[in-house]
């Protein structure tokens, strides 16, 4: 397939065409653009639209299908499949999810993490080493440094919130948790984005990260679940205010 995009076209130019012909279609899927049921321009009239050929198009569809995104059927056209069908799991339908900023996988992030983080915190106050606690305590002195010009360092505030949260995972010690950390890294940045806007949302959590901090770094078990548990839940409460 073809290796470079021409710049007229609407894709990006980060990616291969195939990639982009993915994500250009998936991300309307994930944002509602094209809704359960909608019919998708068939090939021709899509290659046309992103200036790729046809080929590319029928090859992303494949992709898409085997996400469970899509239904594409000879001579019926190709349909978009209800999402409790979609590979959820799936890399870039998560990414994508975080990306176009839908509100119910944000709320079911929060959850996911309310059932997680706390466990790994656990663990984490048990089993992290002193490299890892170091690491936490970076990310964490990052946050409080850059919280105080919020929003112009945001970005820089985000960097160190996501490495406090993927260190707290992989110092769990469990392998699953940390390969889950990895999975969702894309949405959980823009998670921490979203939460770090929430009216007071900042406030509210550094005091709770610094907590998790302590306890873990005092292997201190019950008391890192208990820290992470108020903070996601203060999290969650900060976002239901963006609504």
């Amino acid at each position: 397939m073809e290796s470079s995009s021409s710049a007229a076209g609407p894709l990006g130019r980060h990616r291969t065409i195939h990639g982009q012909v993915v994500e250009w279609i998936g991300r309307r899927i994930v944002s509602g653009e094209l809704s359960y049921g909608s019919r998708l321009p068939n090939e021709a009239e899509l290659a046309a639209q992103l200036k790729v050929s046809r080929g590319g198009v029928r090859e992303a569809v494949k992709a898409l299908a085997a996400k469970g995104m899509v239904d594409a059927r000879p001579r019926l056209g190709t349909r978009v499949r209800p999402r409790n069908e979609w590979n959820l799991m799936d890399r870039e339908v998560i990414d994508w999810h975080g990306q176009v900023a839908a509100p119910e996988f944000l709320n079911d992030l929060l959850e996911l993490r309310l059932m997680v983080e706390p466990g790994a915190a656990q663990l984490a106050a048990e089993r992290a080493t002193p490299e890892q606690v170091a690491t936490l305590e970076a990310a964490y002195a990052g946050m409080a440094e850059h919280a105080p010009r919020l929003p112009e360092q945001e970005q820089s505030f985000v960097d160190a919130d996501l490495t406090f949260h993927l260190t707290l995972l992989r110092a769990s010690g469990n392998q699953l948790i940390e390969q889950l950390g990895r999975l969702l890294e894309t949405s959980l940045r823009h998670g921490l984005a979203a939460s770090s806007h929430a009216p007071g949302g900042v406030e509210a959590t550094l005091p709770l990260h610094h907590a998790v901090l302590v306890a873990v770094r005092g292997h201190r078990p019950v008391a890192a679940a208990r820290a992470m548990r108020r903070l996601i839940e203060t999290t969650t409460s900060a976002v239901s205010r963006l609504d």
